[in-house]
């Protein structure tokens, strides 16, 4: 009985490191790495607006000066939750958040450099760091579960046999 209860010991030794520390890993692991697919996809969205922007700026051919009417355009103001109309009257500069809660201005050329340099960076580093740390994690749960059943399986055998040996 003595091997019985330290395997049961093992048993739920192993089950709370799995709920208390490796689920909690696998799940911050998860929210970071899609945290960056959703900084990416605003990126994208941000792109595919400065490009609108930039289409919208004519040339003038008589005096090869560039033009700029103003732009209509809708605005988030709060997270994809509430949006308001907003008229840019001088699209030539805009302001970028760069991170940090810092909002830098840039001309468009400048600005559309920065979002192709970040969406690369998030992409190729960032991303792919989270989801190498999210897939290791997530082996690490798979392994410590497959442990936990080997240990059930084997208090079974060890019950098993004790009840035959009674």
């Amino acid at each position: 009985m003595g091997a019985s209860n330290e395997l049961r010991s093992k048993i739920a030794e192993y089950g709370n490191f799995i709920s208390r520390t490796l689920q909690p890993q696998l799940q911050t692991a998860v929210e970071a790495r899609e945290e960056t697919e959703a900084e990416i996809s605003e990126y994208a969205q941000l792109q595919g607006k400065l490009r609108q922007i930039e289409k919208a700026i004519v040339i003038d051919p008589n005096t090869k000066s560039k033009s700029v009417a103003s732009i209509n355009t809708i605005v988030d103001i709060s997270h994809a939750a509430v949006y308001c109309k907003a008229s840019i009257s001088n699209p030539r500069t805009i302001y970028v958040n760069v991170g940090f809660g810092f909002h830098i201005e840039m001309t468009l050329p400048e600005a559309i450099l920065f979002v192709d340099r970040r969406m690369e960076y998030l992409g190729r580093d960032v991303l792919n760091h989270r989801s190498e740390v999210a897939m290791t994690v997530a082996k690490d749960v798979e392994n410590a579960l497959e442990l936990l059943k080997e240990l059930g399986e084997e208090l079974e055998e060890l019950e098993g046999h004790s009840k035959r040996n009674d």
